[in-house]
């Protein structure tokens, strides 16, 4: 959420959505055979904007939209969790090692509070740990706390997206550039189908699922829970996600689901990016359960998969 500061993303009530079918082509690096994830019938993606669907154990992406690169606005704290994650494994339960905030980011609260960036108050030597800052930066979209984490991680900001763009170049994201870690630059950009690879891996790292699933924020030394930006989550089985907002990006949302049919858990992975017809993610991330119930619904008998029983185990041990 790029431009927006803390609290729910616009949004609601008296707000008519309509959306329409559109049409998929299997992604050009995708192997296996055309399976898709809805059935014969596309999916009811919003005609502006670019999306990307793929279920666990059934091959193939299904697309829609342009292919061309866009801003993806905090879509791309993804990435920020993933290299973090990727370098500081956090076991479930726990804290992880624990960072202060640094005196030039406090400093620069102001000037990002005039740009109208997504924030959580900070003050110069405030202790979060990494739980802590990833729970800020995927729940409530901290950008402060994603150039934070760059530091913590990396040294410097410079240094830390080298690690974005070479974790996206092995994950074979080639049509994605990262220039910021909190996806405020318009010069961030990235498909849907490249997103859709990355929130497949950011979810097989142990942590992510966790503190992107998390309903609420509660910043260090301040009192009262901040709710996420994810108004999805919960919906049609949705249970991770994150959400992003500039005019210059538009609505997105990546998100995961969790669903079951004929018994069997069935995992879903899913991306919006573009979305214009709104001014916030709210309408966005109203887009993603009949998405999900389509998906399914188009499904035949499902096959079980090792992830999907990994994370209904995980989702069950959380309840």
């Amino acid at each position: 959420m790029g431009r927006r500061r803390w609290g729910l993303p616009m949004g609601a009530a008296g707000l008519v959505m309509v959306i329409t079918a559109g049409s998929f082509t299997l992604a050009a690096r995708t192997a296996g055979p055309a399976a898709p994830p809805g059935g014969g019938a596309g999916l009811p993606w919003p005609p502006d904007a670019r999306g990307a669907l793929g279920v666990e154990g059934v091959p193939g992406t299904r697309l829609h939209g342009s292919r061309k690169p866009t801003p993806i606005a905090s879509v791309a704290k993804v990435m920020t969790a993933y290299v973090f994650l990727k370098d500081r494994p956090l076991p479930p339960g726990r804290g992880g090692p624990v960072f202060t905030v640094s005196a030039e980011e406090a400093a620069r609260y102001g000037e990002r509070l005039a740009r109208q960036e997504s924030l959580v108050p900070v003050r110069a030597g405030e202790r979060y740990t990494q739980r802590q800052a990833l729970e800020a930066l995927l729940t409530v979209s901290a950008n402060n706390l994603a150039h934070e984490i760059a530091r913590w991680d990396a040294g410097s900001e410079r240094a830390f997206v080298a690690k974005m763009n070479a974790a996206a170049r092995e994950l074979g994201m080639n049509d994605t550039r990262y220039t910021d870690p909190s996806g405020f630059d318009a010069a961030t950009v990235s498909t849907a189908a490249d997103q859709l690879v990355l929130l497949r891996a950011a979810s097989r790292l142990p942590g992510f699922l966790e503190t992107a699933s998390r309903p609420w924020f509660e910043a260090p030394g301040t009192a009262g829970r901040r709710p996420t930006t994810n108004l999805a989550l919960g919906r049609e089985g949705i249970i991770a996600g994150k959400t992003g907002y500039t005019g210059a990006a538009g609505g997105n949302f990546v998100f995961l689901a969790l669903a079951r049919k004929a018994g069997v858990p069935v995992l879903v992975y899913g991306v919006v990016l573009g979305h214009r017809d709104t001014a916030g993610s709210a309408l966005t991330c109203r887009l993603a359960p009949p998405l999900v119930k389509a998906a399914v619904g188009g499904l035949g008998r499902p096959r079980r998969t090792g992830q999907a029983d990994r994370v209904q185990a995980w989702a069950d041990a959380s309840r």
